[in-house]
């Protein structure tokens, strides 16, 4: 049996942020890359705070910067031009490559798994029993495992709970009818809305729905939409999987394992963004172990929590009247909005800014850094 410091069971953004940093600081980890289910959808937009958690550069990995939001309504288009980059546009494949090879370089050990069979805790620490009767023993582990997460349901079950829910596709660019600029569409689907991301060779579109027991995507609804938006219906690489929004209830620690990501909920439930708190949740999770005080870990984030808690509440209030809110967005809120997004803002503090509830000086970082600096304390740098 092997043992390290800390075993990653997930290899996605949250198992990588976490397997860099603990490597980073000195710790022996080995990054699973478990394989179960399908790829998680996720249409690769990188909002700026999110480009900003990264302790490497993506440049390789960008297909589009974008500075303009396309917003369809009843009475046409309305475009936003905000004059500065607020998201950067990936293809989800490409880039989670990068991290696990980046995470490799950093000091990680990464191996292929089919899947988990079974998890031990101990006062000593935990053993990890794969499909293959592989085992691995480490002082913690931490479930980096996607929204279904079979590492909490061996521990507690149970599913964390319902969240949200996305359907996407991609459709080459030699079969669009036109390429289209970044595009939410809040009138495509009740409870949630369409998008359409430019990906260069492609356009990646999609549905979402914020809680997936009001509403559910189909296939032949993503079609309608794509056939509307694109001009054409015939889509590759279909996907669908929930999205964690539960983090604000149900707690990111069970004795030994510290879930992460869409394991832990960390999910925005507004617009579906998960790589921001994929990143968050993974690199204090790294964080609190590398102090010798993972038992803090959901004290580190709380902040992350509160303002997810705010966004819940803010998503049952737009959804619940989204012809208002996108009338809003569409005459003066939007440029507000992608103005916080640019300087790497939160969709909570750009509300506090923008009501002036945050006298002097940047909005804060969850995590407790300042927006515009979020390269102090790195591991290992």
């Amino acid at each position: 049996m092997d043992h390290w410091d800390v075993i990653v069971a997930g290899a996605g953004q949250a198992g990588c942020a976490a397997a860099w940093d603990l490597a980073a600081g000195g710790a022996r980890v080995l990054l699973i890359h478990t394989g179960e289910g399908r790829e998680k959808p996720c249409a690769g937009g990188l909002t700026i705070k999110a480009l900003r958690r990264y302790r490497f550069a993506l440049d390789s990995v960008i297909r589009e910067t974008v500075s303009t939001l396309n917003l369809p309504g009843p009475g046409g288009d309305t475009r936003i031009a905000v004059g500065e980059p607020f998201c950067v546009m990936t293809h989800r494949r490409e880039l989670d490559a990068l991290c696990r090879e980046r995470a490799g370089e950093r000091g990680a050990d990464w191996t292929q798994a089919n899947g988990v069979r079974a998890v031990r805790q101990s006062a000593a620490g935990v053993v990890l029993e794969l499909r293959d009767g592989r085992r691995y023993r480490a002082a913690y582990l931490i479930a980096a495992d996607g929204a279904h997460s079979p590492l909490r349901r061996l521990l507690q079950g149970s599913q964390a709970g319902a969240g949200a829910l996305a359907l996407e596709a991609h459709v080459p660019r030699e079969r669009l009818r036109h390429y289209p600029p970044m595009t939410l569409d809040f009138g495509a689907i009740r409870q949630g809305y369409g998008w359409l991301f430019p990906k260069g060779d492609h356009v990646n579109v999609g549905l979402y729905v914020w809680r997936r027991e009001r509403a559910r995507p189909t296939l032949q609804a993503l079609r309608d939409y794509a056939r509307r938006s694109l001009g054409c219906d015939r889509l590759d690489d279909v996907g669908g999987y929930p999205l964690g929004t539960w983090l604000t209830r149900r707690a990111p620690l069970c004795g030994r394992v510290l879930f992460v990501g869409d394991a832990a909920g960390a999910t925005e439930a507004l617009l579906g963004e998960g790589i921001y708190g994929a990143l968050v949740s993974g690199q204090l999770a790294a964080s609190a172990i590398l102090a010798g005080r993972a038992q803090d870990y959901p004290l580190l984030l709380a902040r992350w929590r509160d303002e997810l808690r705010q966004v819940e509440r803010l998503t049952q209030v737009f959804y619940r009247s989204a012809p208002v809110g996108c009338m809003l967005l569409r005459h003066g809120l939007a440029p507000t909005l992608l103005r916080g997004y640019a300087r790497g803002w939160t969709l909570g503090q750009t509300k506090r800014a923008w009501r002036g509830a945050t006298p002097g000086g940047a909005p804060r970082d969850p995590d407790g850094g300042p927006f515009h600096d979020l390269d102090h304390g790195k591991p290992g740098g």
